[in-house]
């Protein structure tokens, strides 16, 4: 769960608990090859996402922009996941490029 409080200086801060929150799946395919697309829409309540491609070949993806093959996106292997323990949560818009197919398991807390 994501809080938001603020500090003794009154300067917002966020606070991640982890409890039994729903979780929501974001899974699927890549559908346009080089073509980066939506896996999760920006939520202000996101405390947590997981993905792990179970496909072929190579995703990537970005947390704070447009997927790319290039600086800024994270390649994530086949049979690999993201994000790695106490990774930061963004609540922006996620997105994934990759080759048509390819398929991917995700959720979001």
């Amino acid at each position: 769960m994501l809080l938001n409080v603020l500090d003794g200086n009154g300067n917002s801060q966020k606070i991640i608990s982890f409890g039994q929150e729903a979780v929501s799946d974001r899974s699927g395919s890549i559908t346009v090859t080089a073509v980066a697309q939506v896996m999760m829409a920006a939520n202000l309540l996101r405390s947590g996402f997981f993905i792990q491609n179970t496909g072929s070949s190579v995703i990537y993806l970005n947390d704070v922009g447009t997927a790319t093959t290039g600086i800024g996106s994270f390649a994530i292997l086949p049979n690999s996941s993201f994000p790695p323990h106490n990774y930061p949560v963004t609540t922006g818009t996620i997105s994934i490029l990759g080759t048509t197919g390819n398929i991917y398991t995700a959720r979001e807390w």
